[in-house]
């Protein structure tokens, strides 16, 4: 203990071994060795699963902790007296006489029951109540289930990696070793908070081993010897010496392989069995070990969108600044060089660790990876925040990207064919500028093509996503090469104009219900004077389809000019909408609804439409208004 004392840590030693790099985080290496060991003794009682069961209820944890560990040992109590009445030959009362054994390398974390939480009360985790369950069932379950399938991964995040928990022990730990006064409190704390840096490294391998180590193999033993010329000459018929090179060099390369390459050399041929054990250990390791890179993008998304202008505006000086010097390539590879460098002469230190507990438990700051996410909303509420926060955004990328695949594939089939020729007019003066412009010049110029994309186009297309394709650099090129479905709105629009032209042609009777009201409109924007340009309006008949709008039931009279509403009942003019006038038409319900917007707010809803896409269809292709598709 004297020499303990003697030997205390400085605050600044108790700031380090907080990461990986470090195999000993030991002030006095000799602790390492010091362990003492521990004899195995067999209990005689049978009852000495209840002492750990007192102990467990004897715990100061949270009711969730307690009833768990409960649970579990109860368990482990049936299991053993089950054994010990079938099996009773196998259960003698004798002391066991085993040796002394090691002790046990890289442990458990224990489970402890103080308060885990640093500046923040935890999310309150809200249940649903007997009303939501009675007014919306379906969706209720399903939320259920998504925060309990939730609740499961983050409980295994929080298990298996650092724990939260284990981050705010180490941080009090931290507070009071800078805070003890007399030799023998420094030295105490100092010994604790060794103790849990070192619990923090066992956690790190416990997580590694136990959840994705399922098989090691022995590397076998170095057989191969250095090769000798002597081995590998011959001497030829008529007496002459040669060296059998081909043989010599397989020998060398199997030699070099086998002792600087025998850890990287799979011995198992066969594929992994995909198991659904093996699928979540790995999608666990994936999400944990792309933490850095989810602070880095988060970082980067933070720059483009100038949610700091005054950090935002320091890297775009620097950009130019460097682009001018036409040091942007130095800089790319000096910058990553110089990070790695600082992370070694720099390693986290406790302040660090302080500041992402901060972030984790303030609900208020942005989540800069999936283990803060889970920790500011708690383990059911984590899934609903991600998919709230992440689910419109990732929603409108994956259209997107869907949209740019359509345009490649409708360019190549040459489906609009004057768009096709001039993206490739487009294309040939790009390759002449390609062949005939000096490299130095196109790399110049491609570096200041990314500065504006970055600082100029990606943050008008986050912040103001109505105009993300004016942004995009892709839809310049493919300027009005259609989707599919915007050329499918055109091909049905393209067959109504001939259909109409051909009923009009044949005599067909026109659907006079809006030709008072269409030349009533015509001729009050018309001058005084004048027959106001009228012309025959022919208006095809969509049909007359039964369904439900405004709690009435009745009849949806549809031609190519609009629609109007007649109930079932003294046939009564509920409604009616022209479709010049009309801002959106979207399809809602379980299939059978259609939702009719005026260009000044007031919708029109049916339901019941039993050929509900069917007429959405006709709609679009008869109304010949130019229609833009939304989802």
């Amino acid at each position: 203990m004297a020499s303990e004392s003697q030997s205390c840590p400085s605050t600044e030693h108790l700031s380090q071994g907080l990461d990986r790099a470090t195999y000993n985080v030991y002030h006095n290496p000799d602790r390492h060795l010091v362990a003492p060991l521990q004899p195995k003794v067999v209990d005689e009682d049978s009852s000495a699963g209840l002492h750990s069961l007192k102990d467990v209820v004897s715990f100061d944890g949270s009711a969730k902790n307690k009833l768990r560990h409960i649970s579990k040992k109860l368990s482990e109590n049936v299991n053993t007296t089950a054994d010990i009445v079938l099996h009773p030959t196998n259960h003698k009362k004798e002391k066991s006489t085993d040796p002394t054994t090691v002790p046990t390398l890289a442990p458990p974390p224990v489970d402890q029951a103080e308060n885990d939480r640093l500046f923040h009360d935890a999310p309150e985790q809200k249940r649903p109540d007997f009303k939501e369950v009675v007014k919306h069932p379906i969706s209720t379950v399903q939320s259920a289930l998504h925060g309990a399938s939730g609740a499961k991964f983050a409980e295994t995040m929080d298990n298996q990696v650092i724990a939260h928990g284990a981050e705010v022990r180490l941080v009090r730990a931290y507070d009071e070793a800078a805070n003890a006064t007399s030799e023998v409190d420094k030295t105490n704390t100092a010994n604790n908070l060794e103790e849990l840096k070192k619990t923090r490294q066992d956690s790190y391998v416990r997580w590694s081993l136990d959840r994705h180590v399922l098989m090691v193999r022995r590397v076998p033993p170095h057989m191969t010897t250095w090769p000798k010329f002597e081995d590998f000459k011959t001497r030829t018929k008529d007496g002459r010496a040669c060296t059998q090179w081909a043989e010599f060099g397989h020998h060398l390369l199997r030699y070099y392989l086998e002792h600087y390459g025998d850890q990287y050399i799979d011995q198992n041929p066969n594929l992994p069995d995909p198991s659904e054990e093996a699928l979540n250990t790995t999608v666990e390791r994936l999400i944990m070990t792309s933490t850095p890179y989810q602070m880095l993008l988060m970082k980067i998304r933070s720059i483009y969108r100038w949610d700091d202008p005054t950090v935002t505006a320091r890297y775009l000086t620097a950009y130019i600044f460097l682009w001018a010097l036409n040091y942007l390539s130095g800089a790319a590879v000096t910058l990553p060089l110089t990070d790695f460098v600082k992370r070694g002469l720099y390693p986290p230190t406790v302040e660090d660790v302080r500041k992402e507990i901060k972030r984790s438990e303030d609900v208020e700051m942005t989540a800069m990876n999936i283990t803060q996410l889970i920790e500011q909303h708690g383990s059911h509420g984590w899934t609903d925040a991600l998919r709230q926060d992440l689910g419109p955004w990732l929603l409108l990328q994956l259209e997107d990207i869907g949209n740019v695949l359509e345009i490649w594939r409708n360019f190549y089939e040459w489906r609009e064919p004057t768009r096709t020729k001039i993206t490739l007019v487009l294309l040939s003066a790009l390759w002449l500028a390609i062949t005939f412009i000096p490299l130095h010049i196109l790399i110049k110029i491609a570096q200041f093509n990314f500065g504006v994309l970055f600082f100029g186009l990606f943050p008008l297309a986050t912040r103001y996503p109505q105009y993300r394709l004016l942004a995009s650099p892709i839809k310049w090129l493919f300027w009005r090469v259609p989707t599919d479905a915007e050329w499918a709105i055109a091909r049905l629009q393209v067959e109504a104009r001939h259909r109409t032209a051909a009923m009009q042609q044949a005599g067909l009777d026109s659907n006079t219900d809006y030709i008072e009201e269409a030349d009533r409109r015509e001729e009050t924007k018309a001058e005084p004077g004048t027959d106001g340009g009228k012309k025959d309006i022919y208006i095809a008949n969509l049909g007359k389809y039964h369904c439900t709008s405004r709690s009435h039931h009745g009849d949806l009279c549809i031609n190519s000019r609009g629609i109007k509403y007649v109930s079932a009942v003294r046939k009564n003019l509920l409604w009616e909408l022209r479709f010049d006038e009309t801002r959106l038409i979207q399809k809602v319900g379980t299939g059978d609804g259609l939702l009719f917007v005026h260009i000044g707010g007031e919708e029109f809803r049916v339901s019941g439409l039993k050929l509900r896409n069917e007429i959405f269809t006709q709609i679009v292709g008869y109304s010949g208004v130019k229609w833009q598709v939304n989802g």
